[in-house]
């Protein structure tokens, strides 16, 4: 009776942890199961490994009104991964007009009246105060957006109201850094890249020892900020001596943890992927690039050369997208044609973006290549491409930038 009692002792913790377990696996969504690690010491120890083994990326957009945050709410309803970063872009429709304070919000009533036209800001602090407490907020408001729905369906919102995102989780194969250089930070920027370049991870919250694989920059003033954006280009690519894949653009405001709400001075906001088993190349669409089968083979190039060095590996992946405002249905006489293509050859990706006042980025088209010549999209790359100053700020294009990663 002793030893069959030694056993049941000994084999009590794990049936426990196999009944905890369980009893949180089965809750609907992240929030119900940070709330249930609160109860004792071993349900926090069990959400943890629990949360580690989740690794959905989820997305979600509204291409009518920033008033309906539906679909928001049906996101987290069944949101089973902690998102360590949602990435989140806003048309601009109202920016004139800058909110007051929005310390204490009645946000179920979803009464904005008082709020004056500019309700963009109304939806951030929404989003703060649903996400996780260590989920950084990080995005822009632009002319337009390019969103992907739960299904993956592609929008384009040109006009009016909209806004998408993206909720990424903390993944070990995955390292998201996240730095907002301000006018004093650019200054000092500008001091480090010269004579201090010890301080320029620093600056742009990244370690000696970050595998780079793909930068993406949002500026907000293409006249104040293109010298800094150059240079911070060029410090990923060459001082860090990384084939970096890069894409971004100009938005009319900032969305960053640094920035108050409202703030229209200029800065730049940066987005760092990082890990020795990350994929990242990027490609720009350039303005000789018009029809529709010109920018298929464009989308085709990336296609091709994006490629997951082990197949049997599960992935996941996640695309950036940034046209010029006049790049839409100025140019093709219709809604969703760039992202359309995207989707037609990444039909399993989520789509982000939006339309800016100009494009950031390079094309990066694998680890064998290059940076090479935006301006041509035909499909047979040199072979040496001859050396030339980089370009990095562009106009009149759109740039695609495609990370994936592996998962467990």
């Amino acid at each position: 009776m002793a030893n069959k009692s030694d056993g049941e002792e000994r084999a009590s913790p794990l049936l426990e942890y196999g009944i905890t377990k369980a009893v949180l696996q089965s809750l609907p969504n992240i929030l119900q199961l940070n709330k249930a690690s609160t109860v004792c010491k071993s349900w926090n120890e069990t959400a943890k490994i629990i949360k580690k083994s989740r690794n959905q990326i989820y997305c979600t957009a509204n291409n009518e009104s920033f008033e309906d945050y539906s679909c928001v709410q049906s996101l987290i309803s069944i949101m089973r991964s902690q998102p360590c970063l949602c990435f989140v872009f806003l048309t601009h429709e109202g920016l004139a007009e800058i909110p007051p304070p929005l310390p204490e919000l009645n946000l179920d009533g979803h009464n904005g009246s008082h709020f004056g036209r500019c309700t963009e800001y109304r939806l951030l602090h929404y989003l703060r105060k649903s996400m996780p407490s260590d989920c950084v907020i990080v995005g822009g408001i632009a002319n337009g957006v390019v969103t992907s729905t739960p299904s993956l369906q592609t929008n384009e919102t040109e006009d009016g109201d909209g806004y998408g995102l993206i909720l990424i989780p903390d993944i070990p194969t995955l390292s998201i850094r996240n730095f907002y250089l301000d006018r004093q930070k650019m200054k000092k920027f500008g001091k480090a890249i010269t004579s201090q370049p010890e301080d320029v991870g620093p600056l742009l919250n990244i370690k000696d020892d970050d595998q780079v694989k793909c930068l993406v920059l949002l500026g907000t003033d293409a006249f104040k900020e293109s010298k800094c954006i150059e240079a911070i280009c060029r410090y990923f690519q060459d001082r860090r001596n990384q084939n970096v894949a890069i894409g971004g653009g100009f938005v009319e405001a900032a969305v960053h943890p640094d920035v108050v709400d409202g703030d229209r001075e200029y800065g730049i906001t940066g987005l760092v992927f990082c890990g020795p088993n990350v994929i990242a190349n990027s490609i720009i669409v350039p303005p000789d690039a018009t029809t529709d089968s010109d920018i298929e083979r464009v989308i085709l190039q990336l296609k091709e050369k994006h490629v997951v060095t082990s197949p049997s590996q599960k992935t996941r992946s996640i695309g950036f997208m940034v046209a010029c405002v006049a790049r839409g249905t100025h140019l093709h006489g219709r809604s969703g044609v760039e992202s359309g293509i995207f989707r037609r050859h990444f039909p399993t990706t989520p789509l982000l973006g939006f339309f800016g006042n100009g494009e950031i980025g390079i094309t990066c088209l694998g680890p064998s290549s290059s940076p090479t010549n935006p301006h041509s999209f035909q499909p047979n790359l040199p072979s040496a491409p001859k050396k030339s100053r980089t370009t990095y700020l562009h106009s009149y294009a759109t740039t695609f930038t495609l990370i994936s990663f592996p998962v467990e």
